[in-house]
């Protein structure tokens, strides 16, 4: 990690886009990308996630985006006797790129007294140590060190510059140290992901709660974390490893992972009390307002079977390495990310909907069911090439209990 990385890391975080920060800094987008992903990688944490064009910080760039920002103040005022005004400090810091093991030799070089004491104490050779702090002092623009025969002493340019390197190093080693320990403490947790329940009295949502219920009985002692999200974002964090496992609605062979079934249910046409007149179910989708989950989720799929090839698409779906997704949504549909929100929009404002009959059926009144010829499966999926086999067993046994 260098001091213009993390300039370059601050300001992605605050413009929310690579090429923002790549304007703003005079940079190329790559060099953006390249200082974000190191940070990433030193920190053992993901920063930001793409939302279309744009960028959103996670919860843990959140976290520590002040602790962010104050290494970047740290670099810019290192640079502030160099540049008279923000913007030239700014420019400055992103382009200088101090990289921070070379800061702190630095200052174990003043601390020691002497390059032969320091490179002693590094475990490194004097040479390579000078070598190391003059390509310091070129790329600071401004000699820091005296070398004379008694020993190294900074210049008075060097003392500050040293007391500000050695408070900015220490403050990003112990950044690095929370997030080692943060890392372990999730290393050891099992991260679970799961579609969202229609509600707490669907079928998912029992399974889910037992799942926890049942957890610390089982024979793991890894804390189990339970989080949900549609069934494409599953994958991908499954892929990125932030995932252990996820239970999907969509088989594990069409998303690239493994898995074993945990159960299958029925797919029902939703709607008012007397809303479908005998009509069939295709002639119901094709001329009502449809409340339609989530292009990104495997419910959305099924839906697209049943109706594949009515607009004469030449094929409504389109594999995306994860589950399948509509080309382009029919004119009366209306897309919603929360089942929820599905279910009051068919009670209270006449939609219809294509929901799983074990979900819905719990809900009581203000709902007609028309059942259909196709079902939704469940599948709890993980990675290839992870040794979970003996923990998806057991999880699968309790999901069964």
């Amino acid at each position: 990690m260098d001091t213009a990385a993390l300039v370059a890391c601050d300001v992605v975080l605050g413009e929310c886009s690579f090429r923002g920060a790549a304007r703003r800094l005079g940079r190329p987008v790559a060099t953006m990308v390249s200082a974000m992903r190191r940070a990433e990688a030193d920190l053992s944490l993901a920063l930001v996630r793409g939302e279309g064009n744009s960028l959103s910080p996670t919860l843990e760039a959140r976290r520590i985006s002040g602790r962010l920002a104050s290494l970047r103040a740290g670099v810019e005022a290192i640079f502030q006797a160099q540049c008279e005004n923000e913007d030239a400090r700014l420019a400055r810091a992103a382009s200088a790129a101090l990289p921070l093991r070379a800061l702190e030799r630095f200052c174990e070089t003043l601390d020691a007294g002497s390059m032969r004491a320091a490179a002693a104490r590094l475990n490194m050779g004097q040479p390579q140590l000078t070598r190391e702090l003059r390509r310091l002092e070129q790329r600071f623009g401004a000699p820091l060190l005296d070398r004379t025969y008694r020993g190294s002493r900074p210049t008075p340019t060097g003392a500050r510059f040293a007391a500000l390197a050695g408070a900015l190093v220490a403050e990003w080693r112990a950044m690095v140290a929370n997030a080692a320990r943060d890392f372990r403490r999730r290393d050891r947790t099992i991260r679970f992901g799961s579609i969202a329940p229609l509600g707490h009295e669907s079928r998912t949502a029992q399974m889910l709660a037992n799942l926890i219920a049942r957890w610390p009985r089982a024979a793991d002692d890894r804390p189990l974390f339970l989080t949900s999200s549609t069934a494409e974002e599953l994958v991908a964090n499954l892929k990125s490893r932030r995932l252990d496992f996820a239970l999907v609605d969509s088989d594990a062979e069409t998303m690239g992972l493994v898995g074993v079934p945990i159960s299958s249910s029925r797919l029902c046409l939703v709607g008012r009390p007397g809303f479908s007149r005998g009509r069939p179910a295709l002639e119901i989708l094709l001329s009502e307002r449809v409340a339609a989950p989530s292009a990104r989720s495997g419910l959305r799929a099924a839906i697209a079977v049943l109706l594949e090839g009515v607009w004469g698409f030449g094929g409504v779906l389109s594999p995306a390495g994860g589950p399948f997704r509509f080309e382009q949504s029919p004119p009366n549909f209306s897309e919603v990310d929360s089942l929820p929100v599905i279910v009051n929009l068919v009670r209270d404002y006449g939609f219809v909907s294509v929901l799983p009959q074990a979900s819905v059926e719990g809900i009581g009144t203000g709902i007609e069911l028309i059942a259909l010829d196709a079902a939704l499966p469940l599948w709890l999926v993980w990675l290839p090439g992870r040794d979970l086999a003996s923990t998806a067993a057991r999880i699968s046994a309790i999901f069964a209990s």
